[in-house]
């Protein structure tokens, strides 16, 4: 799996890389057989006025269809946001492969 990681507003430290190739990385085992890339935007909308103003965007070309699933959170913490848009990218990634599945058993 190939992960493309880029922050808006601000610098991707070590720590925020590691995170998300962390996500990443648990992503990719949860899905072994399906060929995926995934891109992570990281973002601040407010810059230093607070709330729940920053956030994560990821998306991932899904299987040989290449099929896009697109997940954000927002959150006031980045460490917070980044898990959180991984779990909606899993389930949306799992609606894909179950419609995938009951198209193949329709056409038997």
């Amino acid at each position: 799996m190939r992960t493309d990681v880029q922050a808006r507003g601000f610098s991707l430290t070590p720590a925020l890389r590691s995170a998300v190739e962390h996500e990443a990385q648990e992503y990719a085992e949860r899905f072994p057989d399906v060929p995926t890339r995934v891109q992570v935007r990281l973002f601040d909308v407010n810059g230093r006025r607070g709330g729940l103003d920053k956030g994560c965007l990821v998306s991932a070309r899904v299987g040989r269809g290449r099929n896009v699933v697109v997940a954000t959170d927002l959150d006031s913490d980045l460490y917070r946001a980044i898990p959180a848009a991984f779990a909606k990218l899993d389930r949306g990634t799992r609606s894909i492969l179950r419609r995938r599945q009951a198209g193949r058993r329709e056409e038997q």
